[in-house]
């Protein structure tokens, strides 16, 4: 018996310190209080995506062979009809070997029209009764020009380069628009053509990065309130110290669903800073202000909790105890909440802590 009471006067001389520092502690986070002041609150929507020229060209060819040589680098702007690379066909000592027998068989071809031109032998003189002199020049300009032909294409395969009627026929690659030169096949790549039946090789990509856009998706419960002609700041992950300005040009009108949310397009016109180098396809984050309100009382939304439909707060009561008062709430932006009713600049307020709202 006397163990039990000594274990019941030790049970109790260490639970009365332990319940003094608990209500000390709740009394002292009762005593937490702000001020209800003077501030702006902006609601804005926000829109995760990446950073890309307006419109992208992919460049493909009507050659087959491999790229031998670059015109340009990849950053590079140019303008349409600049070289970007070469793509020379893969030629073979069989290839060339056809081409010197063309032109070996359309320069006999040439010699003999110019023997029935000139009437060197008796059939030449029948063939002039039988289809007159202007037959026969034709004949040996027909052959003039197999034989100029086939030297051409001779030249072409082993410098790569002829002039023909004013003309310059080449493996030359050229841009089709104007753009910066986002991506280049490496030298030494295959190259397919391109045809009814695909695009072939893309040996290029242009894009213009002085007009660039910003392309992303924004949460449905945001979407509404977005409008065409909208301001937006664009932060880029690659580039800390970087705002850019921009406008909502278009608003997607289909959802998509990704990780059970529904997502909304949206593409914003990008105003580049000078100084900053953009690169197609940088990770962003844009910022749309869709309200504002300013010189408004503001407290912290974590100070307010709701009881159905109802907001409230806890003000000091006549004895200095924390009493419930019903506010009207305004605009917020998920840490600053306005108030319209209930409360004025300069009451103040209880935190919330963990026992009791």
């Amino acid at each position: 018996m006397p163990r039990l009471f000594v274990a019941a006067v030790l049970l109790l001389l260490l639970a009365v310190p332990v319940w003094l520092l608990v209500r000390g502690d709740a009394r002292a986070a009762d005593t937490g209080t702000l001020v209800v002041a003077t501030g702006t609150v902006v609601r804005k929507a926000v829109a995760t995506g990446v950073v890309e020229p307006a419109q992208e060209a992919q460049v493909n060819t009507a050659l087959a062979g491999f790229v031998r040589r670059h015109h340009v680098t990849p950053g590079q702007k140019v303008a349409a009809g600049d070289p970007l690379c070469e793509v020379w066909p893969a030629l073979t000592e069989r290839d060339l070997l056809a081409a010197e027998r063309q032109l070996l068989a359309a320069a006999e071809g040439e010699a003999t029209a110019r023997e029935f031109a000139q009437g060197e032998h008796l059939l030449s003189h029948l063939t002039r009764m039988l289809q007159g002199d202007r037959n026969l020049q034709r004949m040996q300009l027909s052959a003039e020009r197999g034989r100029r032909s086939a030297e051409e294409s001779l030249r072409l395969l082993r410098e790569g380069k002829v002039e023909i009627d004013g003309r310059t026929i080449d493996f030359v690659v050229r841009a089709p628009v104007a753009g910066h030169v986002l991506q280049l096949a490496r030298i030494g790549d295959p190259v397919t053509p391109a045809s009814n039946f695909g695009l072939g090789t893309v040996v290029a990509v242009l894009g213009d990065l002085d007009a660039p856009v910003f392309r992303g998706t924004v949460d449905e419960i945001d979407v509404g309130r977005l409008q065409v002609g909208m301001a937006g700041r664009i932060t880029l992950g690659a580039l800390p110290g970087v705002a850019l300005a921009g406008k909502v040009v278009e608003i997607g009108l289909r959802a998509r669903r990704q990780d059970n949310a529904a997502l909304f397009d949206v593409r914003i016109a990008v105003e580049p800073a000078s100084g900053a180098q953009l690169r197609a396809g940088y990770s962003a984050v844009a910022e749309v202000e869709l309200a504002r309100v300013e010189n408004v009382p503001t407290i912290p939304e974590r100070v307010v909790w709701h009881r159905g439909e109802q907001a409230f707060v806890r003000v000091p009561g006549a004895d200095g105890q924390p009493q419930e008062r019903s506010v009207t709430l305004g605009l917020g932006d998920g840490l600053t909440v306005e108030v319209r009713d209930g409360l004025r600049v300069g009451d103040v307020v209880f935190e919330r802590t963990a026992s009791r709202p």
